[in-house]
């Protein structure tokens, strides 16, 4: 057997245990992870997207149903104005000797061209008269017997409550047919003994213009009749695919069904009427969600199966060169156990390989211990700058004024005041020094004695009293048994709410005003309220003011901003159940409750 012979019956053996091994390796490592893993991701982004677009079509349809709601209640309050309207009752109720009177006492009765065309929504106003000598007249029309006889008609005359109903009519502009949402319902004519029927229809383009998404499609059924509304001219008069379970008055349906013969998401909801006797049901698809969902899912099987293949093609490609170089490796180093030491070659590129290999490691190791003496360099060189870096700092630091030294100046002050006799300086200086001293002493500290706060409080309060005199006066009362010094709160928390009363409660206050704080213990609570004496606030202002004050928004900067941090403050500190209310009435003050739990003191 020749020595090419004897390497290719030895390739065979290795060839095949390494692409075993190999193969193992791919099934275990590769294929394994990535079926399990990428059938889970393709099934959780199938499941996101499905979310995704569900969502997003909810949301659609939550705000069609909104402008389905305001545009029918706009059209409601119209029929309001319009069935209890005294001129269009009395030229309904009247005695005409002629026709040409009649025509006359019509063309006078201009109410409904002027609701017509005040509306935007409304197509069309027709007012159906029950009596013989009624002519059909712009807006009005004699009942007929087939009108007498229909459903629609029938159901008004019977019922004061009016109702929406999907309504097909002849169009006046060709002899086409179409549906028009309509609001039907009966007109009392006082004083008379006759009968009449309005019927408003909704313009069908003014629906389109509010309800419309170019990518979803939008029906609108009235009670159990067919579609009054849709986004498709084919559509119009059709029966709802979904059963709708008309007995459930929050009926609502979302989920995945097939329409126009193609898979689609669905989302339904009813939208009860302002005094209406039936609802209506907003439906909207979304035909293209599932397509593209899908479309995804393809896509990322056809990603998985190649990310499968590469590697397997790979795979086989390296087993063929490393069966290869261990080949060659073998037979080189049998060469040399049997001592045949002048026939390696120097061309055996696997042994070669690893020698370059082991050289490049041995580059690669000479590279990594420079790179570390210059990172160690650097690291000292940077350590260097941060320690010059703080020694600056700390220079400029010490070099700042601190605070006693303010505390000092103001003490200067107040002392020459008193020598110059003028007391009120001194006494201004004496009260801004123990304010600044308690607000800069407080800064950063978590809290301090009920106490100490309500005295900063009445220093501030005494500040303002020097000010503005007789227009600001101030009263801290305290319930019988409570000891301000066995209770803890949060500092800074009493003077923003005092300055609140003054700055916003007693503005325009042009003397009298008060400023009243009442602390107490309510229940499992620490309560404490201040109260002004001024114009108050009104209800909607009230409620906004409490609105905002539970969710503040960055942009509202008003003045209510101080009081949304100190109910921020508690609400972190303490929990949801305390925090600040405003409770007021126009004319009669305003008062701010703080509510607290009441902390008992170590002190």
């Amino acid at each position: 057997m020749s020595r090419e012979q004897r390497q290719q019956k030895r390739r065979g053996p290795i060839s095949w245990k390494t692409s075993s091994q190999l193969l193992v390796v791919y099934v275990l490592a590769v294929f394994v992870p990535l079926i399990v893993i990428g059938s889970y991701l393709i099934s959780a982004v199938s499941r996101t997207q499905k979310n995704y677009y569900s969502d997003v079509l909810a949301t659609n349809n939550a705000g069609a149903r909104q402008t389905l709601y305001e545009i029918t209640y706009q059209i409601f309050t119209a029929s309001e104005s319009i069935v209890y309207n005294d001129e269009l009752i009395s030229f309904l109720n009247g005695e005409y000797s002629t026709e040409y009177d009649m025509r006359v006492a019509a063309a006078k009765t201009t109410l409904l061209d002027k609701y017509a065309a005040r509306y935007a929504g409304i197509d069309q106003i027709t007012v159906y008269v029950d009596r013989e000598d009624m002519i059909d007249y712009g807006e009005f029309s004699r009942v007929t017997d087939e009108i007498r006889g229909s459903e629609w008609y029938q159901k008004a005359s019977e019922q004061y409550r009016p109702f929406w109903m999907a309504y097909e009519s002849a169009d006046r502009k060709n002899s086409n047919k179409k549906w028009n949402l309509v609001l039907v319902r009966k007109m009392v004519l006082v004083g008379g003994e006759r009968e009449a029927v309005i019927m408003i229809k909704i313009r069908d383009s003014y629906l389109a213009s509010r309800l419309s998404n170019s990518s979803y499609t939008t029906l609108v059924y009235a009670g159990d009749g067919p579609a009054a509304y849709a986004t498709s001219l084919s559509l119009y008069g059709t029966d709802p695919e979904i059963e709708i379970d008309y007995d459930d008055d929050s009926f609502n349906y979302s989920g995945e069904t097939v329409f126009n013969g193609r898979d689609a998401l669905v989302c339904m909801n009813t939208l009860i009427l302002s005094r209406a006797s039936n609802r209506l049901y907003l439906v909207t698809y979304d035909t293209e969600a599932l397509y593209s969902v899908r479309k995804i899912v393809r896509t990322d099987y056809i990603i998985l199966f190649v990310a499968l293949l590469l590697p397997l093609v790979i795979i086989s490609l390296f087993t063929k060169r490393f069966a290869d170089q261990v080949l060659n490796l073998r037979n080189e180093m049998g060469r040399a156990s049997r001592g045949e030491y002048d026939t390696l070659s120097d061309r055996l590129y696997g042994s070669r390989e690893i020698t370059e290999a082991f050289d490049d490691l041995k580059k690669m190791v000479s590279d990594i211990q420079r790179m570390e003496a210059e990172h160690y360099e650097v690291m000292i060189k940077n350590q260097n700058i941060e320690n010059e870096q703080q020694k600056i700092e700390f220079k400029m630091l010490s070099s700042q004024i601190n605070p006693h030294f303010l505390y000092n100046t103001l003490e200067t002050i107040r002392m020459k005041a008193l020598a110059a006799g003028d007391t009120e300086v001194a006494n201004a200086t004496k009260l801004l020094g123990k304010s600044m001293r308690y607000v800069l002493e407080n800064t950063g500290t978590r809290d301090t004695t009920l106490k100490k706060e309500l005295e900063h409080l009445e220093v501030y309060l005494q500040i303002q009293k020097m000010r503005f005199g007789d227009r600001i006066n101030y009263s801290i009362e305290l319930d019988d048994g409570l000891d301000p010094s066995e209770y803890r709160m949060l500092a800074l928390l009493l003077q923003p709410v005092a300055e609140n009363a003054i700055v916003h409660g007693l503005e325009g206050c042009e003397g009298g005003g008060m400023v009243t704080l009442h602390a107490f213990l309510s229940g499992e609570a620490l309560r404490i309220d201040i109260t002004d004496n001024g114009g108050g606030i009104g209800e909607d202002e009230l409620a906004e003011l409490n609105t905002r004050l539970g969710n503040y928004r960055e942009e509202d900067r008003t003045s209510s901003i101080g009081l949304y941090n100190i109910n921020r403050r508690i609400k972190l500190s303490y929990g949801e159940k305390y925090g600040v209310t405003v409770a007021s009435t126009r004319g009669s003050g305003t008062t701010v409750s703080v509510t607290i739990p009441p902390m008992k003191s170590d002190i």
